[in-house]
């Protein structure tokens, strides 16, 4: 075991390290988003894709899950319950390598239940960090998710 660890340093690590937070950060609002959103029987990146969808009106799984960030793991666990429970229809595309994901009937009445509560949480947010502060730190979050400059080893 390494001995020569710099116990300061580690904890300066772990409060300035931006995955680490923010990830965390990630967490606690998913819960809080997640608390208003179970009302109308969904999760959080369940809602996202439904909004991405209606958005979209037609979109392959590949650019649903570039668009969202999103594992295609994840994402296609995720498309699996939502197309059973008739919110999303997954259909081959064209060249049937590709399967494109659409919003349904059901899909958009669930959307439209699900806004009115999305918005409360978006309002606790905003109402407990400030409206201006939150657009500040929605649009440097979406900077900082652009992909880093520098990989491992270059």
């Amino acid at each position: 075991m390494a001995t020569d660890l710099d116990p300061s340093e580690l904890r300066a690590c772990a409060q300035s390290c931006a995955a680490a937070n923010v990830r965390r950060t990630s967490r606690t609002l998913n819960r809080h988003y997640g608390q208003f959103l179970a009302q109308a029987g969904l999760e959080p990146t369940q809602y996202s894709l439904l909004v991405a969808c209606s958005l979209a009106r037609s979109i392959t799984v590949s650019r649903l899950a570039e668009a969202l960030a999103i594992e295609r793991s994840a994402l296609a666990r995720n498309l699996g319950v939502m197309e059973k429970a008739g919110l999303v229809r997954v259909v081959p595309g064209e060249d049937r390598r590709t399967r494109l994901v659409t919003l349904t009937e059901t899909g958009a009445h669930k959307l439209a239940e699900a806004l009115p509560l999305w918005r409360k949480a978006q309002a606790t947010v905003e109402n407990r960090f400030g409206a201006d502060r939150l657009r500040e730190l929605l649009s440097e979050l979406r900077a900082l998710a652009r992909e880093p400059d520098e990989s491992p080893g270059a």
